[in-house]
């Protein structure tokens, strides 16, 4: 590894699977300190442990203010400090909004939108202190156009990408970069998660009556010009890159990463 984080105190939060468990590992090869954050805390702690003495996991629900005061104040301690956030946690979001109950709706928006504001919401004092900093928001394609089936998803997502383009505005001042990933179909537990709920793509993938998860995420594909879903390297490489200095010019931006599938 080229060591572009080196010295970076760093949290990641979803990081017990997918896309978070894949960018910690990344964090952590390429030198940061990293506190490992799921709310499945013996997921938290394998990752944690399987990175060895670099990382801490923690049990944290995001949706929940004081989990994630808490969170904020386990990696000041245990780095002393803190230079970076990848508010990735997040739970799928399937259903068509006429057809939701409202507390189905709440749960994705606590989760996915609030509970992005609440991951960094704490943290930014210690930016501030540190001189700076990045913050890495996970959005989705789904907030930038629209995608059948995931109107609770689309909205958070959409919703993020706005909070990450204010926050851009407001704390740029501080050296606090604010930057929104916009990933396509991963087939990631939650992706999985959604298909099984025919959300997403497999609201309207033409698979036959008999097709399985696998069937109808792999149909997604037809929808990508580079001819291939995405991977949970592709996305957290994007993460490292706006958590490393290599973007110091970078904020307020919603980075599509979805094989072409936006434009296509």
């Amino acid at each position: 590894m080229t060591e572009r984080l080196v010295g970076k105190r760093t949290i990641v939060t979803g990081a017990g699977s997918g896309i978070g468990q894949a960018a910690a590992r990344l964090f952590a090869a390429e030198g940061a300190r990293v506190l490992c954050a799921d709310i499945d805390e013996s997921s938290a702690m394998a990752v944690a442990d399987e990175i060895g003495e670099r990382a801490v996991g923690l049990r944290v629900d995001v949706a929940n203010p004081e989990g994630c005061a808490a969170m904020v104040r386990r990696a000041v301690e245990d780095f002393g400090g803190l230079d970076v956030v990848y508010a990735n946690a997040g739970i799928a979001g399937a259903g068509r909004a006429a057809d939701l109950e409202v507390e189905d709706w709440d749960r994705v928006i606590a989760v996915n939108l609030t509970g992005v504001w609440l991951s960094i919401k704490y943290a930014i004092p210690h930016l501030v202190e540190a001189g700076g900093g990045s913050l890495v928001l996970q959005a989705s394609v789904g907030g930038v156009i629209g995608v059948p089936g995931i109107a609770p998803y689309a909205a958070a997502k959409a919703g993020v990408i706005g909070l990450a383009r204010q926050m851009a505005v407001d704390y740029g001042p501080d050296n606090i970069r604010v930057n929104a990933i916009c990933p396509g179909t991963v087939p990631t537990p939650l992706v999985r998660a959604t298909y099984e709920k025919a959300g997403g793509f497999a609201a309207v993938a033409d698979v036959g009556p008999d097709a399985g998860i696998d069937d109808m995420i792999a149909a997604a594909v037809v929808r990508n010009p580079l001819g291939r879903l995405g991977t949970t390297a592709d996305i957290a490489n994007l993460a490292l890159y706006l958590a490393s200095d290599e973007s110091s010019w970078v904020t307020g931006a919603a980075i599509t990463i979805d094989g072409g599938m936006s434009v296509a």
